[in-house]
Order: structure tokens, then sequence, then C-alpha cells
């Protein structure tokens, strides 16, 4: 590749991606994070006053939000601050809840049965979320709505059960909790899963 196509396809990286503020972390070719659990860094790129209960994972705006795991709608959530618009799904086989904050909308209803990979709503900005286009995603060892950033008592890193990007045609263990993420893989990625 020459010197001209190079910086052309660095600068359209720049573009596509946003930038990864320093102490962020990015899962390998899968999926933006943009604020770690326990971070005390934003998705916005700034500092927190508190650590951050969840994991900030980046999208488009009206992307799907996935289901990370099998469970039932335990509740809808409406916060004009904090998470904004969100659901919470329970793993009562697991005793485990996760939240997802600051979509557009939600497309589930409580009681309602849910696949992993399902969309339960689409990614937005409500909320706390600064105008940052993101989901919040939290692993709850008890009921919760989501937790306030330097609450983290009742949660979990949920990358720590993390199996990457949802992939339809892998089994998933029914014995203990995993976990895929809550968005779409990026484009580059869906090639290890052709």
């Amino acid at each position: 590749m020459r010197g001209v196509e190079l910086r052309l396809v660095l600068a359209l990286v720049a573009v596509v991606l946003p930038p990864l503020a320093s102490g962020m972390a990015q899962a390998p070719g899968e999926a933006v994070i943009l604020s770690m659990y326990g971070s005390k860094m934003g998705a916005n790129h700034r500092p927190r006053l508190q650590r951050h209960a969840g994991v900030d994972f980046g999208g488009q705006g009206g992307a799907p939000v996935l289901a990370a795991a099998d469970g039932i709608v335990n509740r809808l959530l409406d916060y004009d601050f904090g998470c904004g618009r969100g659901v919470v799904l329970a793993h009562l086989a697991f005793k485990r809840y996760t939240v997802y904050c600051h979509m557009q909308q939600a497309l589930v209803r409580v009681g309602e049965g849910i696949i992993r990979g399902q969309t339960i709503g689409l990614i937005g900005t409500s909320g706390s979320a600064f105008g940052v286009p993101h989901v919040h995603f939290e692993l709850c060892t008890s009921a919760c709505a989501s937790h306030a950033d330097g609450d983290l008592g009742g949660t979990r890193d949920p990358l720590s059960v993390a199996d990457g990007c949802f992939d339809p045609r892998k089994a998933y263990p029914s014995d203990r909790l995993v976990l895929t993420f809550p968005v779409q893989c990026l484009w580059w990625a869906w090639e290890k899963y052709r």
C-alpha cells in the first residue's frame, strides 16, 4: 500500500470510529468499548466523579441492542437522569440480571421471554448519555434497576463472563452464565463468523 492510500485509509478509520481516550479499551476487532467497569472515564471521554458500574458499548443511534443471554424482561426503565430508557433482563437460573441503558426505545414488554441475540431495543442517548450514542451494560447479582456511578455493590464486571459478540451458529453453555456483547459486531469482525 502506498503512502497516499495508507493515509486515506487511516483518515477514513478516524472518521468512522470514535477516538479511544486514555485508559479505554476496545475489544479486539469486535465492538467499541467506551468505558470499562470500574472506570473513572465516561463514554463522552470526560472524567467521572465515581467509578462506573457497567461497561459502555459505542454504537450508532438506532442500531439494535441485543440480549446478552436468554432471560425474561423483568423491568422497563425510563429515568430522565441516569439510565434513561432501558431494559432489565432476569436470568433466573443463574440469579443474575443484565441492564441495558440509554436506549432510544425499548422493543420488548415486561414478562416477555427473550433469547440471546434478540433485539430488545435501539441504541440511543437517553438519560445521562451526554449526547454519545451507546449502551450502558450492567451485570447485577440481585434484582436491580441500574446503579449510579460509584455504587458497585451488587454488580459485577460483565466482561468477566463475556464471550464476545453474539454468533447465531455457536452453542453457548447452559450450566453457567455466559454473556455476549449487547451490540452487533463491527463489520470486519463478521469474517470470523462466516
